[in-house]
Order: structure tokens, then sequence, then C-alpha cells
């Protein structure tokens, strides 16, 4: 059985789309992005610059497109997954791959979601940090800690070794210090634009919820399995609510990929730009087989 997991905010880069081979499906769905976004998305995959491709509101739609470009492809080649799963933003494409959204009403969502995130971010600024090599006796010292320094929370479990904490500038950085004193073997801060999965992000909730209950959701034709529970939903109304949970709610990975290997999966393929997710993968399960599709599509 195959999974796809499709990678979130953090795996965009100048240059993107060239990988995609020159299908007609690439331009088509480009183009389809481009007018709904309102601004030519395949010039600022391919020419970026940074800054404008990593900001959120403009990083979402750009990852959310082209892993579903990959998607259409594979689909095309007869590579089809069993279940399905998202990090973070991938959930969104992760809905679509298993035909509970379109790509239209995906994208709008995606690019309501990175605006409000942006909007919220600059209102009430903050910061997420990787922490690597914590037991969670020493983790759950760190948020004690800097706790005192403003809001932090856990936003992300990632591996068996590697969390992300997101919160207020002040606390971050003390969180960062804290945890390189209790011997972290990585404590860094990402460059990210905002505290995403943090309480930080409550202000967009209300809006995005709205948003979410006007859009179309059909019943899944394929498990997907959830980033605030890790396990698969049980109806149209727990997606929707599992989604509005994870804007500020924490993503956890480990039980996400656990489960899927529990439903019988034995091949991951990660769909959409870099290999961020096959990293994270390898690191909890053994024995399976994982790949990127940016390897595999031009194999």
């Amino acid at each position: 059985m195959k999974a796809f997991i499709f990678p979130g905010q953090g795996s965009q880069y100048v240059g993107m789309n060239e990988k995609i081979p020159d299908f007609n499906i690439k331009k088509t769905m480009f183009d389809k992005a481009s007018e709904i976004l309102g601004f030519d998305l395949y010039n600022v995959c391919s020419n970026g610059p940074m800054d404008k491709l990593t900001s959120t509101e403009v990083a979402q739609p750009a990852i959310f497109t082209v892993s579903l470009i990959y998607n259409a492809l594979l689909a095309e080649k007869n590579i089809k997954p069993d279940v399905v799963a998202g990090h973070s933003l991938g959930e969104y494409s992760a809905l679509v791959a298993a035909n509970v959204l379109s790509f239209e009403d995906g994208l709008k969502l995606v690019e309501k979601r990175g605006i409000l995130m942006k909007e919220a971010s600059q209102n009430n600024p903050g910061k997420m940090l990787a922490v690597v090599g914590l037991s969670e006796d020493k983790l759950r010292n760190v948020l004690n800690k800097a706790k005192n320094y403003g809001i932090v929370v856990t936003a992300n479990i990632n591996t068996l070794e590697q969390v992300v904490l997101s919160g207020e500038l002040n606390a971050i950085y003390e969180a960062q210090k804290i945890a390189k004193e209790e011997g972290a073997k990585i404590a860094k801060v990402l460059e990210v634009s905002a505290a995403f999965h943090s309480p930080l992000m409550e202000p967009v909730v209300e809006e995005m919820s709205k948003f979410i209950d006007k859009v179309e959701f059909k019943n899944p034709e394929i498990p997907i399995v959830q980033n605030v529970t890790g396990t698969v939903p049980g109806s149209v109304m727990e997606i929707k609510d599992n989604l509005k949970r994870q804007l500020t709610g924490p993503v956890k990975w480990v039980n996400s990929v656990l489960n899927i290997q529990k439903m019988g999966v034995n091949h991951f393929i990660e769909v959409g730009p870099k290999n961020v997710l096959k990293s994270m993968v390898e690191k909890i399960v053994k024995d399976t087989k994982i790949e990127a599709v940016e390897g595999l599509i031009n194999a």
C-alpha cells in the first residue's frame, strides 16, 4: 500500500517549478492558479525573489500548486495513493488528492489562509524554533521556563527526536537559550514569517472557519490522516473541524506516520518540492520504502 504525503511551508525554493516535466497539465494548472491568485505564480516560482516566495501568502499557494501538479502527473503514470496526509499546509493538498476539495476551492482556501496568517503575524510577531535531541522532561522544562517570557507551545512533533516550538519572539529566543543549556543537539530559530500552530494564530480562526464552511467538501475517496489527531476523520464535519483546530493546534506528524504504517502502508511518496518529509519519515519508521517525487517523476 502507498501513502502520498504532502509538504508544508518551508519546502519552497526558487526554481521549484523547473523540476516538473513539461506536460500540458503543468501549464494548465499554473495558468489556473495564476488566474485565481491574480499574479503570475509560475514566474514567482521560477525567478523569486526568495523573500517574496517565502512570504506566507505566496509560499502557501506555490507549494500547494506544485504539489498537486506532481499528484496529477503521478496519476497519469497510474501511481495512486491508498492513504494521504499532509504536514500543516500540506493537509489541503492531501484533501484535493482525496477528492474532498476541488483544486480551485483548495487554492482559494490556501490563499485565504496565507493572507490571514500574514496579517496575524504582522499584528503579533512570532517565530518557530526547531529543537532536536531533548527528552520529554527536558523539553517540558524548556517550555515551563520560557513561558515566563511570553506565549510558547509545541507546534510540530516531527520525529521521535525533533519538535518545533512556536510563540512570541522573546519566549522563542529564551527557549532557544534554555534548550541549548539542557543539551539539545540543535536549537534553531526557523526562517518562517509567523508563529504557526500557536495561540498567536487565534485571530485567524473565526474568519478562516467561515471561509471553510462556505466551501463544498465531499466525502474522501481514500482515507486521509489529519494533523491535529493523527487519525482518519469519521465525517466531512470532522474534516472541517480538524482544519480549524489545526490553525492553533499542533501537527502530530509522528502519530500520523505511525498510524499510516498501521493501516498497512509500506511505501511513502512525498508529493511536492524538496524532500523534508522523506527525511522525517525515515526517522520514524523502518523497513519502509520512502521516495520523494522530484526524483521519482524524473527517473
